[in-house]
């Protein structure tokens, strides 16, 4: 791994929060003071790891916050420009940009910065309870919480087997089942991950991008079941658990190329427990990608 730094952005939009529950905007600032508990315990560039029983020593000045995107409150078409041209700027003095949302339409232009600061294909590994493939809606638009990932298929190098979605449930529209026997979209439903194993459900992900350069890794807090989440944009029943996530990720830190987290809402959340849980994604990814043992 380079001497990247690890690049905190805060992503203060709900404006795509067309369906879901608007409040998101709040969560950057909530998740980066729950994020001060964890790196509260860090001394002379060192933290232990209690479950791995393991001291891990960090890179010197290799956590750094870049502020918050410039947002334009009456278009989403601006905000999504400044948004591409921050982290297209990060990507290029080789910070990994660890994007804190925010509603989860954010992760188009997040992703599109990827994409186009870089050569070959990428890939998507998409935490989430929700497919986020609408095309267009009168109510939605294109750039809503719903369409992320259908915008990003656009994309010249982003194929459909090249999009793995992990967690996803429950019901959705009829056109879904046409849409998606057409393409090569993975999909690993929360049944599904409850009946297999972290390990496997990695493997098979990382199994589907063996041929992809870059992968993006957006993680919707409403993967997680509502009792463990309750600050989000929906409540979806029936989904996964904090520690089948961590076990998960924790494979996937140093091998994807950016990670956002979306949809955490705290004007739903009960004492903290949701941009807690965020907030500890972020610390796990950064002792990941900063440890020098």
């Amino acid at each position: 791994m380079s001497n990247e730094k690890f690049g905190i952005v805060g992503f203060p939009w709900d404006g795509g929060a067309s369906l879901g529950r608007p409040g998101a905007r709040f969560a950057p600032k909530e998740i980066r003071e729950a994020f001060s508990w964890f790196a509260n315990r860090i001394e002379d560039n060192q933290v232990y790891d209690v479950e791995k029983r393991k001291t891990f020593t960090l890179r010197e000045d290799g956590m750094v916050d870049y502020g918050d995107i410039d947002i334009v409150s009456y278009s989403t078409e601006e905000t999504f420009k400044n948004a591409e041209t921050k982290v297209k700027e990060l990507l290029q003095k080789d910070v990994f940009p660890f994007v804190l949302g925010g509603d989860h339409s954010i992760s188009y232009p997040i992703i599109k910065a990827l994409h186009d600061e870089s050569e070959g294909k990428v890939g998507i590994i998409q935490f989430d309870a929700h497919l986020d493939l609408v095309d267009e809606t009168p109510v939605q638009g294109r750039f809503s919480q719903s369409s992320q990932i259908r915008r990003s298929l656009e994309l010249p190098r982003i194929q459909p087997e090249h999009v793995v979605q992990i967690g996803v449930r429950s019901y959705n529209y009829p056109w879904y089942g046409k849409y998606l026997k057409e393409n090569g979209i993975v999909q690993i439903s929360a049944r599904e991950v409850h009946e297999s194993s972290p390990a496997q459900v990695v493997k098979q992900a990382l199994d589907a991008l063996k041929d992809v350069e870059k992968i993006y890794l957006t993680f919707d807090i409403d993967v997680l079941d509502p009792a463990y989440a309750p600050g989000s944009g929906a409540n979806e029943p029936g989904g996964l658990t904090p520690v089948q996530c961590m076990s998960m990720l924790e494979k996937l830190y140093n091998v994807v190329d950016a990670f956002d987290i979306a949809e955490v809402n705290p004007l739903y959340d009960h004492q903290d427990i949701t941009t807690a849980f965020a907030a500890r994604i972020m610390f796990d990814c950064a002792v990941a990608r900063l440890s020098v043992e």
